[in-house]
């Protein structure tokens, strides 16, 4: 893990001290505490982007007040609480939630930040934004959306840690090296900008072979300049190679029998269904154990796959 990310990084949650603690409960044939708690807390939101896989607007699942505040009371004192969607601002009580009991837990926040979000009361930010220009922007997600969640952005970063996702895609690729300067100037207070990449198959945003050579060749080189440390180890890890843009494609090292890290994590779906492991579920694979399924070996990255090697390794040398 250190060879992508300083193990001093704020960015993920504290995985060296998962590992050791995984190790030390496994040993004993205890079940390792829960430390992350994923709560995808509704299915609607306020932006229409193009590219987005949800179908879920206006008329989505939501999670009851009720049963958030019970996940907060069972896991809390333990575990970060990371609270995705969905949009979760379309849910009127849950920033009340978090401005008065933000002090008291760890909560993480995914946001697009159309709503200026309680940045003072949550541990960690992650918000996003795919363009530098203000038209494209607006068309992208179907909103008149930019300068306000720009200003949000500016507000928010200055308040928290704080990481920009920018989704890059066969369309806006090209425009990444414009937009990281643009993030750079606009929001220094940033704790990192980080690039994920757009798996599906619409063949608008689905990246071809000559587009990942473009990239790789043309393009990365000049970004690699223009980002901060933090940001430029993760997009080593997450950028490693070309197969990374493609959808389906499988990485046998990622086969094993057994995924340590799902059972540090719970995950809660907007009708409060238990689950675990919030990469599957965002694929749509809804494992109640913990455990590897097929899917793992076409999804899951080096940093996860590290974790649980690990893990097996100490295992191994405890007994």
């Amino acid at each position: 893990m250190g060879k992508f990310l300083s193990r001093r990084s704020l960015y993920w949650d504290d995985f060296e001290r998962r590992i050791n603690e995984t190790v030390i409960y496994l040993a004993e044939n205890k079940k390792p505490p829960i430390r992350r708690v994923s709560v995808f807390i509704t299915e609607r939101c306020n932006f229409k982007c193009k590219y987005c896989n949800g179908v879920n607007l206006k008329d989505g699942k939501t999670l009851s007040e009720q049963k958030f505040r019970k996940i907060v009371k069972d896991y809390g004192d333990s575990a970060i609480i990371h609270i995705t969607g969905g949009e979760p601002s379309v849910v009127p009580w849950l920033y009340p939630f978090l401005e008065e009991n933000g002090s008291k837990y760890r909560f993480h926040l995914n946001t697009n930040a159309f709503v200026l979000p309680p940045a003072k009361h949550v541990k960690r930010l992650k918000l996003s934004l795919d363009h530098f220009d203000a038209v494209k922007w607006n068309e992208i997600v179907g909103v008149k959306a930019f300068d306000r969640v720009v200003k949000n952005i500016k507000i928010a970063s200055q308040q928290t840690i704080t990481s920009l996702t920018y989704t890059l895609t066969k369309e806006n690729y090209k425009n990444v090296v414009e937009f990281a300067r643009f993030s750079n100037k606009e929001f220094p207070h940033l704790y990192a900008q980080f690039f994920s990449t757009y798996k599906g198959n619409n063949p608008v945003y689905a990246f071809t072979n000559e587009d990942a050579e473009d990239l790789f060749l043309n393009v990365l080189p000049t970004l690699k300049k223009e980002l901060t440390t933090e940001s430029l180890a993760l997009l080593e890890e997450t950028l490693d190679e070309k197969r990374r843009l493609f959808q389906g494609v499988r990485f046998i090292e990622n086969s094993g029998n057994v995924c340590y890290l799902s059972m540090t994590e719970k995950v809660f779906s907007p009708e409060g269904k238990e689950y675990t492991c919030s990469h599957l579920y965002r694929d749509g694979v809804f494992l109640s154990e913990p455990g590897m399924h097929e899917k793992c070996k076409y999804g899951c990255n080096r940093r996860l796959v590290k974790f649980n090697e690990e893990v097996q390794q100490k295992l191994k040398e405890k007994r």
